[in-house]
């Protein structure tokens, strides 16, 4: 497994969590959980590159959810899709999100690195700590969904990518 910052052992909850490991374009396991998501309305899907740290930056990297209140951003991003609410979706699509460490403006970037948000997606928020929030058109389709994610993902990402990405879906 290569390294993956803010990744930890999973610890014992109320919620199921499937963790693995996949590489793109093969990625139907992940399809496979949105859609499942996507039926219950519950749940979510983080997605997160594989990265080679070195031992400093293994050090210095705020583990989990401490990392949110740290001033140090992570070098790497982390997409979270979350689907609509079943009273929601009939207008609501899937809730892409997108935290990286490039600051504000990512919509720009995105767009210069050829990875433009979709016609008919909504932007909630483009915010330099918060990251990214967009609204998924509600027909698109989930490999579409996921597609844009990885590639906006890798577009934001500042390390070096391993090609590999971990899926953590927390099930309802």
């Amino acid at each position: 497994m290569h390294d993956v910052p803010g990744a930890r052992p999973e610890v014992s909850s109320k919620r199921d969590v499937d963790r693995f490991e996949f590489t793109p374009p093969a990625f139907d396991r992940v399809t496979g959980h949105l859609r499942h998501l996507t039926e219950a309305g519950q749940g979510w899907i983080n997605l997160l590159p594989g990265v080679e740290l070195d031992e400093d930056e293994r050090q210095t990297m705020a583990p989990g959810i401490f990392s949110l209140f740290s001033n140090r951003q992570p070098p790497v991003t982390m997409c979270t899709l979350m689907p609509a609410r079943p009273s929601r979706r009939a207008f609501d699509g899937v809730t892409v999100g997108v935290q990286h460490p490039t600051g504000g403006k990512a919509v720009a970037r995105l767009a210069e690195a050829g990875v433009a948000v979709p016609e008919g997606w909504l932007l909630r928020q483009d915010h330099p700590r918060r990251g990214l929030v967009l609204l998924a058109r509600h027909s698109a389709p989930e490999v579409d969904v996921i597609s844009w994610a990885l590639r906006a993902g890798t577009a934001l990402c500042r390390k070096e990518m391993t090609g590999d990405w971990q899926a953590v879906v927390y099930l309802p």
